[in-house]
């Protein structure tokens, strides 16, 4: 009955629940919209006697002494969600019973300090959760008097801030010895402040407890006080030396994460950066190690959001060892802001399996060889952390991680991958990469023969090809039909060119993240449907494809007979005009060849009763109109060579010869 309007005070009997009697969990809350000065008179709930989990609202004046909780002996847990309670003193619930061990507040408003023995009638309390309530710190750690024992005590948004002004931000908080004198007290399993606006702590107070070998897990989250200062890393090296039994640490959410800042992996100057390996150690000061002690027993160590070194002049270490942490399997580093890369080493075995690297710039380690932090890792999350930049710059990362089965690149604005990518990453069973820009499933993917899990969510996908749709039929199979592909998000085509896909995606036993498979696609004529209606719709959006196709083999057709008709056309009909063409360019070669064996066009030879005939029309006419060149025997022929030999040798270098017959040619002496 949660989330509604039900007004118990007022708008029913007091035994409302009478038939109900079997009920083991009853949820009302969410039901008090609106607060009220006056006392409210819950309902009667002592007929619900194998009740385990109540949850209601808590109003600011609560009566419970006619409500037979002290009746409810198998009550374990007690929720207020909308709670307007103002103050709390040691009569708020002085009629619960004593069986109740959780108790949980969300958003109740705390005007007063809180009054000791606040929770003194939840004798058996072993769990307390505070969320997003507007009280004093200060207060909050008051009322876990008087217990000495509990499982868990969280306190999420514990501070009047979230409440006041117009802007909701916490308060500064500095927590002391005097607040944490009841805490310190407590043998504590779980301890968890989150987002509580604390910025310091004083000495003996947040680190400094009585039984600190009864944690198992510690959370600081979304504060801004540091741990490893002054006295502070001298209280840390000690704590951390008691926590026999600590198993998870979660020191994260000092440094506020924007937008811009995730999309740059949280570094700039990164080209620069990623060349600090070469860079003098004298001078930069990068042969720091630091060892850093840990409880043997961590098993879960996350250090993200953590504000590092400014300046590349910094300290960070070259050179982080963790000693004594042969159990840990998990390390979150996460939009850690740094400049360089240190190595991490353990000191033992490295039993790693889950790495978060996310919104560490990747071109700060993606130059290396090897990074034992990798060696056995079967997770690594990589969200942020440039890899487009990487692969741009053409470096390999993903060898840096032989064992991983499980990675997740989201979020890295990548719209290509090398073809041999994962060529070292043969385990591979869970691939992210949702959240970037690809257009088409990368080619390195075919050689992840592994495969269970591929995520494409939000990206620029247009289809899927045949050879990618056979893959991933064939890895279902071979997982026994329990491959995943997940691709909401993209636009997919629903054309006449990815028909194919579309019968594909409606039809295919793979298990994908829309089970109705309605992906969204775009028409050909621009508008949106989905890939169901496309499948089911199937001949009324592509019934003209196969026309389509029919017109281009036609128009194919049609273009090779006019390539081989036009050719033959013209050849039967200039056949002559062909045969003439070659006939002149055969002969202007041949005439070309033969000019240049011969020296003169024509030899010419009379009499000399035809002298001034020759001289006056012929040789002009040959040689200003003709532009022939005329081997004349007293002109062109030189004295001192036998007359005979050289007019020989005269006609056999001309062309033609033309003798000018007349009377006297035959009495011409010495000719011949």
């Amino acid at each position: 009955m949660a989330d509604n309007m039900i007004d118990l005070n007022t708008s029913y009997v007091s035994e409302i629940f009478r038939p109900l009697k079997s009920l083991d969990r009853l949820y009302i809350s969410r039901n008090m919209q609106v607060g009220t000065d006056l006392p409210v008179y819950y309902p009667f709930f002592g007929y619900f006697r194998k009740l385990t989990i109540l949850e209601m609202d808590l109003a600011r004046k609560p009566v419970w002494n006619k409500c037979g909780f002290l009746k409810l002996q198998q009550l374990r847990t007690l929720s207020f969600d909308f709670c307007y309670l103002d103050k709390m003193t040691n009569r708020t619930f002085a009629f619960m019973p004593p069986s109740i061990e959780n108790v949980y507040f969300v958003g109740c408003k705390i005007r007063e300090l809180a009054e000791l023995n606040f929770l003194e009638p939840f004798q058996s309390l072993k769990i307390l959760r505070l969320f997003q309530v507007c009280m004093d710190i200060e207060s909050a750690l008051m009322i876990v008097y008087p217990f000495t024992k509990m499982q868990e005590l969280n306190f999420t948004k514990v501070n009047p801030g979230y409440c006041d002004g117009l802007v909701r931000a916490p308060y500064a908080v500095i927590i002391t010895a005097d607040m944490t004198k009841y805490l310190r007290n407590i043998c504590l399993r779980k301890l968890i402040l989150i987002r509580n606006g604390i910025v310091d702590f004083k000495p003996n107070s947040l680190l400094s407890y009585t039984y600190p070998e009864c944690f198992v897990t510690i959370v600081f989250s979304g504060d801004r006080f540091s741990i490893t200062n002054g006295f502070k890393a001298v209280e840390l090296t000690k704590f951390a030396l008691q926590l026999s039994s600590l198993v998870t640490f979660n020191y994260s959410g000092i440094l506020g994460i924007s937008t811009d800042e995730m999309n740059s992996g949280l570094t700039v100057d990164t080209e620069y950066a990623e060349n600090l390996d070469n860079v003098n150690a004298n001078n930069w000061k990068l042969d720091v190690q630091i060892t850093y002690p840990f409880p043997r027993s961590l098993e879960v160590l996350v250090l993200s959001k953590f504000a590092g070194v400014e300046h590349i002049q910094g300290t960070t270490p070259h050179t982080i060892y963790f000693s004594s942490i042969h159990h840990l399997r998990v390390l979150d580093l996460s939009y850690f802001k740094m400049k360089y890369f240190p190595n991490i080493v353990f000191n033992g075995t490295n039993y790693l399996k889950y790495v978060d690297l996310s919104g560490i710039d990747s071109t700060l380690y993606s130059g290396r060889n090897n990074i034992p932090l990798f060696k056995e890792s079967k997770t690594l999350i990589l969200k942020h952390a440039r890899l487009d930049l990487t692969f741009r710059r053409g470096k390999k990362i993903f060898s840096l991680f032989p064992t991983v089965k499980r990675l997740d690149l989201s979020y890295n604005h990548l719209w290509f991958l090398p073809k041999d990518a994962f060529n070292s990453n043969k385990h591979i069973r869970h691939l992210d990469m949702g959240f970037n820009l690809f257009s088409e499933v990368p080619i390195a993917v075919h050689t992840l023969t592994n495969l269970e899990v591929l995520n494409l969510e939000r990206n620029n996908l247009q289809t899927i090809n045949e050879t990618f749709q056979q893959f991933f039929d064939l890895r279902n199979d071979r997982t026994e039909a329990s491959f995943q592909l997940k691709l909401s998000g993209n636009v997919f085509r629903c054309n006449c060119e990815t028909s194919d896909f579309v019968l594909w995606i409606s039809k295919t036993r793979i298990k994908l993240d829309k089970p109705a498979r309605n992906y969204t696609c775009q028409l050909g004529n621009g508008t949106y449907t989905t890939t169901q209606k496309a499948a089911e719709n199937f001949h009324e959006f592509y019934g003209n494809c196969e026309n389509e196709m029919w017109l281009r083999v036609g128009i194919c057709l049609l273009v090779i007979f006019i390539t081989f008709t036009t050719p033959i056309a013209v050849i039967v009909n200039f056949r002559w005009r062909i045969a003439y063409w070659v006939y002149r360019v055969f002969k202007r070669v041949v005439e070309n060849d033969l000019r240049s064996k011969f020296k003169y066009d024509i030899y010419l030879s009379y009499s000399d009763d035809c002298f001034d005939w020759v001289k006056e029309m012929l040789i002009s006419k040959i040689e200003n109109t003709w532009k022939m060149k005329i081997c004349i025997e007293d002109r062109d022929i030189l004295a001192g060579i036998i007359r005979s030999d050289a007019i020989s040798q005269s006609i056999h270098e001309s062309k033609n010869i033309i003798f000018v017959i007349s009377k006297s040619f035959t009495k011409k002496h010495g000719k011949f």
